[in-house]
C-alpha cells in the first residue's frame, strides 16, 4: 500500500513540474523584412539568455518559444545591420537597415558565428521543445540552397560554354575571311598572265581657237567632243608591269557654230570630211601598291589609221578590283585627236590638237 502511494506522489510530482516547465515559456511571432516591406529569408535571430539560435523560414517569417524571462529578440542578416526589439505580445516586425562594406563583413562573421552555435546547440534546442519544429526546415533550407546553387553552377557552365562556341564561331569566320581575302589577293595580283582591257573613253577641248574655211575665210569654235572606244590584249609581265596593244574606233561628235543668227554644222571641206577614225595603239601601264583601289600611270602611243594623224596619250587612274582579274579602271589624259586644219588655202592636215579625256574600262 505504501509503494504504490509512493508511484503516486512521484507522479504527481513529475506532472507539475512539467506544466511549471510549459508555464516557462512563451511564444514569439514575426517577420524580417527589407526596408521596402519586401520579406527576408533564412534571417538568424538571437533570444536574450537563450545560447541556441533560431531562423526565420524562406519567406521571413518565424514562430519561436522563449522563456518568459527573455525580454529581447536580435535579427541578424548578410548585408543588414543587426536590429534588436523588446520581445512583447503580439507580432514583432524587423525591418533591417543596409549597412556599409565593413559593417557587412562584420554582420557575416558575426552570422557564421550564430550559424555555428546553432550546429553545436542542437541537443539544447531540442530540450526546449523547439526541434521538432526548426529541424526539418532547416533541411528544407539547405536543400534549397543547394539546388539552387547547383542551378546557379549550371547556368554559369552553361554561359561559359556559349561564350566559348560564339569564339570559336567568330575564330572561324575571321580564318574563313583571311583564307578568302588571301586567295583573292593571290588571284588579282597575279605575277604574270594574259591581260584584256575594253575602255571607253571622252574628250572636250577648253580652249577656244578658229578654223579658216576655204568657202567662208575663219571662224571661231570652242569644243571638239571625241568619243573613243577600243579594246586591248597584252600580257602582264608582273603585279607592277602590263603591256598591250589594241584598237578601236573613234567619232569626232559634230559641234555647231553660229553664223549671223543661225546655227550651223562644221564643215571639214571637200579634202578630209572624215569624223570617224581608227586608232591603233601601244600601252603600257605602270602599277603602284598591291591593294583593293591599285593606281597606276599609263602611256599611250600610236596611229589614227584613216587620217594618218599620230596618237599619244599620257594619263593616270586607277583599279578597282572586283573578284578574280576581274577589275573597273577609271583615268584622266592629255591626248592627241585628228581634228583638221585648213587654211583660206585649202586643208593643211592635223595638227597635234592636245585634249583632255575622260576614260573608264574594264580589265579581265
Amino acid at each position: 500500500m505504501m509503494r504504490k502511494f509512493a508511484w503516486f506522489i512521484t507522479f504527481v510530482l513529475l506532472l507539475c513540474g512539467g506544466s511549471l516547465a510549459a508555464q516557462d515559456m512563451r511564444t514569439v511571432r514575426g517577420m524580417v523584412a527589407a526596408p521596402d516591406g519586401h520579406a527576408i529569408p533564412n534571417a538568424t535571430l538571437k533570444a536574450d539568455g537563450v545560447d541556441t539560435p533560431f531562423k526565420a523560414n524562406r519567406v521571413g517569417q518565424f514562430e519561436i518559444k522563449v522563456p518568459f524571462s527573455c525580454q529581447k529578440l536580435t535579427a541578424y542578416v548578410d548585408g543588414y545591420s543587426p536590429l534588436t526589439l523588446d520581445v512583447v505580445a503580439g507580432f514583432l516586425l524587423f525591418k533591417m537597415k543596409p549597412v556599409s562594406q565593413s559593417e557587412e563583413a562584420a554582420a557575416g562573421i558575426a552570422a557564421s558565428g550564430a550559424a555555428a552555435t546553432q550546429a553545436g546547440a542542437t541537443a539544447s534546442q531540442a530540450r526546449a521543445g523547439s526541434a521538432a519544429a526548426q529541424g526539418p526546415a532547416t533541411a528544407q533550407d539547405q536543400a534549397e540552397r543547394e539546388a539552387l546553387a547547383k542551378a546557379k553552377a549550371e547556368r554559369e557552365q552553361a554561359e561559359r560554354e556559349k561564350a566559348e562556341a560564339k569564339a570559336k564561331a567568330r575564330q572561324r569566320s575571321d580564318a574563313e575571311k583571311g583564307k578568302q581575302m588571301a586567295e583573292r589577293r593571290k588571284n588579282t595580283f597575279a605575277k604574270k598572265g594574259l591581260a584584256q582591257q575594253v575602255e571607253l573613253s571622252y574628250a572636250y577641248q577648253l580652249y577656244p581657237g578658229e578654223i579658216v574655211y576655204a568657202n567662208s575665210g575663219s571662224r571661231p569654235y570652242t569644243a571638239l567632243h571625241p568619243l573613243q572606244l577600243t579594246y586591248a590584249i597584252g600580257w602582264r609581265f608582273n603585279p607592277l608591269f602590263t603591256l598591250t596593244g589594241g584598237v578601236g574606233c573613234l567619232f569626232n561628235i559634230q559641234s555647231l557654230e553660229r553664223t549671223g543668227d543661225r546655227y550651223e554644222s562644221e564643215l571639214y571641206g571637200n579634202n578630209t570630211p572624215r569624223r570617224f577614225d581608227v586608232p591603233v595603239f601601244v600601252n603600257a601601264r605602270f602599277h603602284f601598291l598591291q591593294s583593293a583601289v591599285q593606281p597606276y600611270v599609263s602611256l599611250t602611243g600610236g596611229i589614227y589609221a584613216l587620217s594618218l594623224a599620230p596618237l599619244a596619250d599620257l594619263g593616270v587612274g586607277a583599279y578597282f578590283h572586283l573578284n578574280g582579274k576581274l577589275s573597273l579602271s577609271l583615268a584622266v589624259s592629255a591626248r592627241n585627236t585628228p581634228w583638221p586644219l585648213f587654211t583660206a588655202t585649202g586643208f593643211e592636215g592635223y595638227p597635234f590638237r592636245i585634249v583632255p579625256a575622260v576614260t573608264a574600262g574594264i580589265q579581265f
